[in-house]
């Protein structure tokens, strides 16, 4: 259980992490948004490997807990991804235009 419990939070931190300096990225210059992007995506890499790890520590587990920190994995990952996309979507957008 120690292994779930470490892998949702390494799971969260990514998200944090691919999430929030993602967003704080957006209003720095191109070639920052480009080199956050980056990161996040590999943040993003990092966080699917964590979710496929955590689903084999739990295959087979009757625990309910362990499946709902699966679940809220999962989200995680959903969260982080839909994050890269606006900053994508940020970095694309002319100057002067608003959000």
């Amino acid at each position: 259980m120690n292994r779930v419990k470490a892998t949702v939070v390494a799971v969260a931190v990514c998200g944090l992490i691919a999430g929030g300096v993602t967003s704080s990225a957006i209003a720095g210059e191109n070639a920052h948004v480009k080199e956050t992007i980056k990161h996040a995506k590999e943040g993003i890499a990092h966080e699917k490997e964590a979710v496929t790890h955590l689903e084999e520590a739990i295959k087979g587990s009757d625990n309910p807990h362990a499946k709902e920190a699966l679940e809220h994995a999962k989200e995680s990952l959903k969260h982080a991804e839909e994050s890269l996309a606006h900053a994508e979507q940020a970095e694309h957008k002319p100057k002067g235009k608003a959000k």
